[in-house]
């Protein structure tokens, strides 16, 4: 019965040990915040191709994590949005929409697709969170450049 207990605990100790995060390699949270004063969809592109959308309602958020050194994964700390896609078209419901590239010469201040455009960093070993914040002045920016 002791054996049968130290095994049990054993197996336990392993199942709980390989559910820690972390030992892939780096989790990277990633926020985005909508306080523009509208409700946002996010089409995501590839190639010109649309991959899919994500809805952020007004003073919402939707978070994203990603963990490098999965199987075919990336490593290192990565923004989530910046994996997969090369451009966003933002839409601002009913109202506007622009495009956010990797262009540095687009007239937008602020991108998606800039890794310049987040805030956030390492913030410890194995764990990098970074937010973009969506504001009045990009819808603003969507009405002035936008299409």
């Amino acid at each position: 019965m002791k054996n049968i207990s130290y095994l049990f605990l054993l197996l336990t100790l392993t199942l709980s040990y390989s559910c820690v995060e972390g030992p892939l390699g780096d989790n990277t949270y990633t926020t985005i915040i909508n306080n523009s004063g509208h409700n946002i969809e996010l089409q995501e592109f590839y190639n010109g191709a649309y991959r899919t959308s994500n809805f952020i309602e007004n003073n919402q958020s939707k978070e994203f994590k990603s963990v490098s050194g999965e199987p075919g994964g990336p490593t290192g700390p990565h923004i989530q949005p910046l994996i997969n896609s090369d451009s966003f078209r933002i839409i601002y419901f009913e109202k506007a929409s622009i495009w956010h590239t990797t262009d540095v010469n687009s007239p937008v201040s602020r991108s998606l697709m800039l890794d310049s455009s987040y805030v956030g960093g390492k913030v410890r070993d194995g764990l990098y969170e970074f937010t973009y914040t969506f504001t009045p002045e990009d819808f603003e920016e969507a009405l002035e450049f936008g299409d």
